[in-house]
């Protein structure tokens, strides 16, 4: 990796609004260098993570929609045959062919700030933007919340796990390839909450090798075409998880759970090393929280974060150099005024470790 991204600024995915074009101009006020394409979950159920993924599966007959409820029904008399035309779709796909990789792609139902996104950049062009990014859902995540008919959870269905995550990797390689053609970098975040799983109780069948396997597979997939991949969790988890991955970026809510990742010193160390960037989201997303804070009051507090990583013995310059500074969760849940706080905090603090980069650099 050859990534030093300098305290710029970027979001996580969702946002309070409506208006997907307004959704667009608010991301791209506040985070001109790495603006992001907006989720908006306000739009209604539609716009769910569940439905960016499913419409593929859903015309190829393997998820199956009864009462506005949406599950994979693996005990259908023609299961196999619809598993081998997936299949079929995936090959051709990964081996280049476009119409079979457009047939996985997001349906503007249910991603309209990613059609508003690109529209915006055709129309505009990219201004300052120096990266791109987008966003996929994690397979944990997805894995866990999607059943089957008999209301299990599709994670612990080995071939509808398979396809689960193939079709995970197919939209992120869609999605890079609709946005390398701006010509710039494409930073392509898995968001995954569902990790914390791993080492919990009501999940012992979850094993690590496998999780890692499934991550990397899908980091793998748009890493090929150029892009970088990372992974958002806004939770404590276990973050060797990640650390021991291919995965170019780690996003983590640096206000509340920073204790539990620099728990993982020698872990973060060897990532580092490697080229491995730290998302910090720094900027809290509660109200409650937000309203009581400064830039000058989050930028001692990610002060002190860096200065206990440079005790522990990694290099300073290093930490502002790959550093990108985020919001800690996505903002669809919050209020338009509460994302707005959440938005300028987040951009007014990138400017200053930017230019402190800067200064280090001189």
């Amino acid at each position: 990796m050859n990534f030093k991204p300098e305290g710029l600024a970027t979001g996580i995915g969702s946002v309070p609004h409506t208006d997907p074009d307004e959704a667009v101009k608010f991301i791209m006020s506040y985070f001109p260098e790495a603006p992001n394409w907006p989720q908006i979950p306000a739009r209604g159920k539609q716009e769910g993570f569940i439905n960016q993924f499913t419409r593929p599966l859903i015309e190829l007959g393997i998820v199956v929609e009864k009462n506005e409820k949406q599950y994979f029904d693996t005990q259908q008399a023609q299961w196999g045959e619809k598993l081998a035309r997936f299949y079929e779709l995936y090959l051709a796909a990964m081996d280049g062919d476009s119409q079979a990789l457009e047939f996985f792609k997001f349906p503007e139902s249910a991603a309209s700030g990613y059609y508003a996104f690109t529209r915006y950049l055709e129309e505009n062009g990219t201004g300052s933007a120096r990266y791109l990014k987008g966003q996929i859902s994690g397979p944990l995540t997805l894995g866990l919340a999607m059943t089957d008919q008999d209301r299990r959870a599709i994670y612990y269905n080995p071939q509808a796990r398979d396809v689960l995550i193939k079709t995970l990797a197919l939209q992120g390689l869609n999605q890079v390839k609709v946005l390398a053609r701006f010509g710039l970098p494409v930073l392509l975040f898995v968001d995954d909450p569902g990790l914390y799983a791993l080492g919990q109780s009501m999940y012992i069948t979850l094993k690590r090798e496998e999780i890692i396997a499934e991550l990397n597979s899908i980091y793998e997939a748009v890493q090929t075409v150029g892009a970088l991949a990372g992974t958002h969790s806004c939770s404590g988890m276990d973050w060797s998880l990640l650390f021991e991955s291919k995965v170019d970026i780690i996003s983590f809510d640096a206000f509340e759970y920073f204790s539990t990742i620099a728990s993982y010193m020698d872990e973060m160390k060897g990532f580092m090393a490697r080229g491995g960037s730290l998302a910090w989201g720094i900027v809290p997303t509660s109200a409650e929280s937000v309203f009581e804070l400064t830039v000058d009051s989050l930028k001692s507090l990610w002060e002190e974060r860096v200065h206990y990583l440079v005790e522990k013995g990694i290099d300073r310059q290093l930490i502002f150099d790959q550093a990108i500074i985020t919001p800690a969760c996505g903002t669809g849940t919050v209020s338009i005024d509460t994302a707005i706080r959440i938005h300028e905090l987040t951009g007014a603090l990138s400017g200053i470790i930017s230019s402190k980069v800067a200064a280090l650099l001189k």
